[in-house]
């Protein structure tokens, strides 16, 4: 199993996916050997020698991101994944299966520009098991979930992903190295469920997770949680669903699960809508330990919320920063810059917000500009408004922004109007600068989240682009 993520920034990702399908892969009798590519000086050397010294007879690649989502300053992945993929293929026979959430929008086109054969659509236990089972290549190609590579111009739909009601536990910490995620931020992931029920027009949860909540069982979750206490040094989760508070009802049942068994650690969350929080659920957040948490409402404006079907209204979105500023929780309000029907007004909209609610214990995360991928309502629209022809593949990425306003024209508005400090962007993530202030803050133990000191970060970064 090879993890091919790579990128750090704004913080490194722990490959908990390729954990997940590595553990299947082990608990179905299979000798596995794991392979994180994230924090390896030369990775190409590393794959060589893990190729010479295991000498497998099949291969999973785990693609996490296709692509930085970034319209500033765009990067694809894929050049150095296919540069592994080379190496591999010239020195190892072996069955290869590329999968994760990147291939899963796009396995056809994938498949192709790596010049595979196999790709897995959603979720991987059970298609790898079955696939490193098949007797041939002919056999494997016939795994429920998983696609072949079509060797025409016509790059047909993806099918739909293969789900699973049962999950095993996917111990972080028997496949990945945890100390180096540690040693850049001290929090590990957890995930409760799985897939979404929501329809928001640029989202591509529902064809990598499916379009159904999948609940895990708290007892288990919360086993999992100090399973991993004691076996690392982790003392602080993330909970990394797609919403954590959906469906209704579970959010309540797994935090009262981490009190019941008296867990001693901290929590924080990586994605909460602000469609019907309540006080009692961040008072349980509290209590359970939580911290902190990403908020996601995109856009703080009506008629941009309408228009990215997100199922709530501006109304909503004050009364959730209302409750969070008279909690104790920390809020990193994510906002989505240049979404259809955004115009200076709505963006407006959007700046009264942050100026009103993103107070001193909180921060906002913008994003200029919104990726397409293909299945999506954002990819019908663009391509309606002529951002995209149909024809286009989007492998490579290309990004909606609102016709009604320009990138250059939101960020002055952005940098005129806001009143604090505490906004980042996308782009300020990417000065290397901030790789080592959050190695300098895990090795003093500051306290997380690392976001909470977003203001010093700009004010270094200001001083260090300063002309001397």
């Amino acid at each position: 199993m090879i993890s091919t993520n790579r990128e750090t920034a704004p913080q490194p990702a722990v490959p908990i996916g390729a954990a997940w399908v590595a553990e299947a892969l082990r608990l179905a009798g299979f000798h596995v050997r794991f392979l994180d590519l994230c924090f390896l000086p030369e990775p190409l050397a590393a794959v060589e020698e893990a190729l010479a010294g295991f000498e497998p007879d099949g291969i999973a690649l785990s693609v996490r991101n296709l692509d930085n989502c970034n319209l500033l300053a765009p990067k694809s992945y894929l050049p150095e994944i296919r540069d592994v993929v080379r190496l591999i293929k010239a020195r190892s026979g072996a069955r290869i299966l590329i999968g994760g959430a990147g291939v899963s929008i796009l396995p056809h086109q994938v498949l192709e520009y790596l010049q595979l054969d196999h790709a897995v659509v959603g979720e991987g236990e059970r298609a790898a098991v079955q696939f490193f089972s098949a007797p041939d290549a002919d056999a494997a190609g016939k795994v429920p979930g998983v696609v072949r590579r079509k060797r025409t111009h016509r790059q047909d739909e993806a099918p739909a992903p293969t789900v699973s009601e049962a999950f095993v536990m996917p111990r972080l910490h028997g496949w990945v190295d945890v100390r180096r995620y540690l040693a850049r931020e001290p929090v590990l992931p957890v995930q409760g469920k799985r897939g979404c029920a929501q329809r928001c027009l640029y989202c591509t949860y529902r064809m990598i997770e499916g379009s159904s909540w999948r609940v895990r069982d708290p007892v288990e979750v919360v086993d999992e949680i100090l399973e991993t206490m004691c076996r690392t040094s982790a003392r602080e989760f993330e909970f990394v669903d797609s919403i954590f508070n959906e469906p209704e009802g579970y959010l309540e049942l797994l935090l009262e699960e981490v009190l019941r068994r008296g867990v001693k650690a901290r929590f924080c969350a990586s994605s909460l809508s602000p469609k019907g929080v309540t006080e009692g659920q961040l008072r349980l957040m509290e209590r359970a330990g939580m911290t902190s948490l990403v908020i996601t409402p995109e856009s703080a404006a009506g008629a941009t919320l309408a228009a990215l079907r997100k199922g709530f209204d501006e109304d909503e979105v004050n009364r959730a920063a209302e409750l969070l500023g008279r909690s104790r929780l920390r809020a990193l309000w994510c906002f989505l810059i240049g979404a259809p029907e955004e115009d200076e007004a709505t963006l407006g909209r959007t700046v009264d917000f942050l100026n009103r609610h993103v107070g001193g214990k909180d921060a906002a995360f913008i994003t200029t500009g919104i990726r397409i991928y293909p299945g999506t309502g954002l990819h019908r629209l663009a391509v309606r408004e002529g951002t995209v022809r149909a024809d286009d593949d989007l492998l490579m990425p290309s990004f909606y922004f609102s016709p009604k306003i320009t990138p250059q024209r939101a960020r002055a508005v952005l940098d005129r109007s806001v009143r604090h400090g505490r906004c980042i962007h996308l782009t300020d993530t990417q000065a290397p600068v901030l790789g080592a202030l959050r190695r300098i803050g895990a090795a003093v133990g500051l306290p997380t989240p690392f976001w909470r000191y977003a203001g010093y970060a700009k004010s270094l970064l200001s001083w260090r682009e300063a002309p001397r």
